[in-house]
């Protein structure tokens, strides 16, 4: 279902505010066409008056905010053209008192009307709501758009899963047949929490999730498979999208332990600094050895686009090769 957009959450936005000054500007432009006077002169006059009445509604409705965000839809329209009314009245009564102070008044003999403005403040609210509609509008098809393309990622990311750690529990039935029903059972314990729908888990069972998966991948490689884990400033219960640990992990598997007959070593780093959690997962690399077999080979483009589109903007996704050593290292939003 597409999320609900808070009327008041758009205006605020970037490209909110700037359709409210195009709409500002806009009314002002013909409303000095239509009136008697130096043209020039009103139109700055009126934009002047129209913007600073706008910029004292945003700043009350800023200050107001978090009381506006908990009333119905309705109740948040109908306070939105209060404040902007209110402003107008304000702007109203200040006007005069700083064109007379300024000696502007007499020379461009403004009348300052309270229901004439209120009417304008009015008129612009109508224009600015149809930009808002729009923009709104295209808000909820773009979101609806990346929402199914997470789900098709994800989608996407469970299956490869399966895959692979069927064909570790296929190779390991030849290599150790006793082990081979042991695996076959920590496998389905496995893949019962990787394929839950679940978009969003916590950090200590995506982590311990991995750390069953790597053991499933020990009876097969034995000595070859050496991990360390570091563990640092984290409680467990930060939230982070689905699937983004086990895949990094599994690729240093593929890429470096497999091919390699003298196995490898597997760093995984995890950091938490105020509201940013860092990955970090470094593995020994010989660029000269392939892997023995390629799987689907989505896995890091796969993590990349979900965390943008889950986190609606790019996340910091390195990724560092060198002549002995593989590094992805990820930065994710709290």
């Amino acid at each position: 279902m597409t999320p609900r957009i808070r009327l008041l959450s758009a205006l605020l936005s970037e490209r909110g505010i700037l359709a409210l000054l195009v709409a500002s500007q806009l009314f002002a432009f013909l409303y000095s066409l239509i009136i008697s006077g130096p043209f020039w002169q009103s139109l700055g006059l009126v934009s002047l008056f129209i913007h600073f009445t706008s910029f004292l509604s945003l700043t009350i409705l800023v200050v107001i905010r978090r009381f506006v965000e908990t009333r119905s839809d309705l109740v948040e329209a109908g306070i939105l053209i209060l404040v902007f009314v209110m402003a107008t009245a304000l702007t109203s009564w200040f006007f005069p008192y700083l064109f007379t102070l300024l000696g502007w008044i007499d020379e461009a003999k403004v009348e300052i009307n309270l229901w004439r403005n209120i009417a304008m403040c009015l008129c612009i609210m109508t224009i600015f709501a149809h930009f808002l509609a729009i923009f709104t509008d295209n808000i909820r098809k773009v979101e609806a758009l990346s929402r199914a393309e997470l789900e098709a990622l994800q989608a996407r990311i469970r299956p490869h899963f399966l895959y692979n750690t069927l064909n570790t529990v296929a190779e390991l039935i030849h290599l150790d047949p006793s082990n081979a029903e042991k695996s076959a059972l920590a496998l389905a314990d496995l893949s019962r929490a990787a394929m839950s729908t679940q978009s969003v888990v916590r950090l200590d069972d995506e982590i311990q999730m991995c750390k069953a998966y790597l053991d499933l991948e020990r009876w097969r490689f034995a000595e070859r498979l050496r991990d360390d884990w570091i563990l640092e400033n984290i409680i467990g219960d930060e939230r982070i999208p689905a699937l983004i640990l086990q895949p990094l992990v599994e690729n240093a598997v593929s890429h470096a332990v497999e091919p390699n007959p003298s196995g490898a070593d597997i760093k995984i780093s995890i950091h938490r600094a105020g509201r940013i959690l860092t990955i970090v997962i470094a593995n020994s690399y010989n660029p000269t050895l392939q892997p023995t077999h390629q799987g689907h080979g989505i896995g890091l483009s796969n993590i990349q686009r979900r965390l943008a589109l889950y986190y609606e903007q790019s996340v910091d996704f390195e990724v560092n090769a060198s002549e002995d050593s593989f590094t992805v290292s990820i930065c994710i939003p709290l």
